[in-house]
């Protein structure tokens, strides 16, 4: 049987949490974890982080202490951002953080972790993490590992973030469109992505959807 352990200091999610995985034919376990708010078999763990509690824990350091202990402490280690870009107006209207320490803070990431996003409800991202979690430990492989990593974080987010873009493909697009940052990334039209030799409309939009 899967199981699943919640950190108890996820508070109003653990009740959504408990309910959803139980129906997935998880083994619910709810205890204070020392890394992580969600560890799957032990072996996947991620840090829930709505766009609010992301733009503080920037502001007051949680987030590197936190993302550190995960990948010091497992194999495979993820950041989950939940909110809609409603959500995430909303918290960058209030947080008083320039886009550039947001975007900045993604591209340091990603030169060590993985980020996924849950857009949807909070049973959206739940099953987003279900299928992540799952995926990685049928076959780690498809959870590509950080053993190289690139100092350019436009290079980083196409390789570690996007499904059947791998570093050969990522390093295509980079320096066919000379990508340098993340301001670049966001920038891209479909145009421009199908314009890149070997990328057609399918994958093209696959990207724009996970820049978005």
């Amino acid at each position: 049987m899967l199981k699943i352990t919640i950190d108890s200091r996820e508070q109003n999610r653990i009740q959504s949490a408990t309910e959803y995985y139980e129906s997935q034919g998880y083994q619910v376990k709810v205890s204070q974890e020392q890394t992580g708010d969600y560890i799957f078999n032990d072996q996947v763990v991620m840090e829930f982080k709505t766009w609010s509690d992301f733009m503080a824990s920037i502001t007051d350091g949680r987030l590197w202490n936190e993302s550190q202990k995960q990948m010091e402490n497992y194999e495979i280690h993820f950041i989950v951002l939940h909110g809609t870009n409603r959500d995430y107006k909303e918290a960058f209207k209030h947080n008083g953080l320039e886009e550039k320490h947001i975007t900045g803070a993604i591209a340091r990431l990603l030169t060590y972790t993985k980020i996924i996003r849950g857009t949807g409800t909070l049973h959206d991202t739940f099953e987003l993490m279900k299928v992540t979690a799952e995926k990685c430990l049928d076959d780690k492989t498809l959870c590509r590992q950080f053993g190289t990593k690139s100092v350019n974080p436009a290079f980083n987010f196409l390789a570690y973030c996007v499904d059947d873009i791998k570093g050969e493909r990522a390093k295509s697009i980079v320096n066919f469109l000379n990508l340098n940052t993340l301001q670049d990334l966001m920038k891209l039209d479909k145009d421009k992505l199908t314009s890149v030799p070997g990328i057609g409309d399918v994958l093209a939009n696959r990207i724009l959807t996970a820049i978005r």
